[in-house]
This record gives C-alpha cells, structure tokens and sequence, in this order.
C-alpha cells in the first residue's frame, strides 16, 4: 500500500471512530509505529486530526463523508451557492454536475429549467431530478461509495470521458489553498471530478467558505482550470488577488 492511500484510510478510520490509537494502526497496516506516527503528523498539519499521546482524535470542524451528514453543513451558503449557479445555465445546455452537496443543492433549483441534460455520478441528484419530465437525467453507473452514494471508479471514468461533453462542469471539492489549488478527500471522487473537467467547456467551482484553506490528500488540479467560483462570503484582497491573476470570474452569492 502506497503512503497516500495508508494516509487515505487513516483519516477514513478517524473520521467513523472519532480517534484512532497508533499501536492497533500499526497492526492493521502492517508498518512500524513510527510510520504511523508520521502519517500522523502529515494528517495533523492537513488540518484532518489532533495528535494525542499514543494516537489522534478527529480535528474539530471536519464533518463525516456521508452525504446525509454533510448536507446540513453550512446548509445556508451551500443553498444560495446552488441558486446563483443555476442562474447560471440556459435551457438546452448539457451539464455535469459531480457527487458534492453543493451540486444537490444546484439540482433542486433546476426543475424549472427546459431542454437541459445533467450528467452525474451521484444518486442522490438523479432522485432529486427523477421527477422532473423537461430534463433529461444521465447517471454514469459504476462502483457504488455507499457513503456518498455516488458512483466511481475507472468504469465511471471511462464512461465520462469516452462519451459525453457537457458545456458546463459545476463541483465542488474538500478544499482550496494557493500552493495545492483543488483538493479532496478521496482519490476516487478526484478522478470522476477530473473527468468532468476535462470533458467541458467551462468549469464552475461552487466553493463555500469553509473550502478556503482547507487542505486534502489528493489533488484534483490547479486553480487554472476554474472558469468561474462561486463563494458564499465576500472574498479578503488575499484570496481576490489570486482568483484574479488566475483569470477567474468571481461570484458572490
């Protein structure tokens, strides 16, 4: 197992129990207590968890990966984020929209919409939208993540990028910074996110303010491929600056 993926479970491991203990960590990876002391210490500097005597607890304000649990974070400026978006998107326009709460948020202001065609990976988007006769629902299939009940995997993958192209990509992510630019918290989900990127011809990074700053394991990409973000608090002249010299257009919502 590679570092990165050991590091991956880890925080998995602490983010269902809440603490974890380096001893039993070791064991179940079979490496040396002073390996899991770094992967410790890499997470703790990630913001992920809090180092303690003989292990970690998980760091106050990082939430679960079940949907059910994030959907209620930040609940306020996920919902304002989604209704600026879909002002976004014209009737007729193919659209990808990934497996984050942001983008469940985005599908419920859409059944007004005429003609238009979403692509996603999550079911809880393809429910959300299952109802509505004018819009033309694609879900990519693949392995299912039963805790955020969306699909991936290189079938996913494979599938997005060997038949569809969407005119706009909305997503969201686990964080943001200047050094890393996207980050998330699964390597899997990164790469159904690189896809739909990939496959489009504008890219719209929902980004609410708990995004800023926060760091992930892997990265999805730098900041250059967003076209436009959309944030739910005005922006300081630090974080202004940098969307600007990367071209990006700015939305308050």
């Amino acid at each position: 197992m590679l570092a990165v993926e050991r590091r991956n479970s880890i925080e998995k491991l602490i983010t269902e129990h809440g603490s974890v203990l380096v001893v039993e960590l070791a064991k179940k990876f079979d490496v040396t207590t002073e390996t899991i002391r770094g992967d410790l210490e890499k997470l703790e500097r990630q913001g992920v968890l809090v180092r303690t005597y003989g292990g970690a607890t998980l760091a106050l304000g990082v939430e679960s990966d079940i949907v059910t649990e994030r959907e209620i974070v930040n609940f306020e400026g996920k919902q304002k984020i989604g209704s600026r978006a879909a002002m976004m998107i014209r009737d007729g326009e193919t659209i990808f929209l990934d497996a984050s709460t942001s983008a469940l948020h985005l599908a419920r202001n859409l059944k007004t919409k005429r003609g238009i065609t979403v692509i996603t990976n999550a079911e809880k988007i393809v429910t959300e939208l299952s109802d509505c006769p004018d819009i033309n629902v694609i879900c990519v299939g693949g392995k299912l993540n039963p805790k955020n009940m969306s699909f991936v995997g290189r079938v996913t993958e494979k599938t997005i990028r060997d038949n569809y192209y969407a005119n706009r990509c909305f997503f969201s992510c686990r964080g943001v910074t200047v050094a890393r630019g996207l980050v998330d918290a699964s390597e899997e989900e990164a790469e159904i996110k690189k896809a739909m990127i990939d496959m489009s011809e504008s890219v719209i990074f929902l980004c609410d303010h708990r995004k800023l700053g926060r760091l992930g394991i892997p990265q999805i990409s730098d900041l250059s491929t967003v076209h436009t973000m959309i944030t739910d608090v005005e922006l300081n002249d630090e974080w202004k600056s940098i969307i600007d010299k990367n071209e990006i257009r700015l939305v308050t919502a």
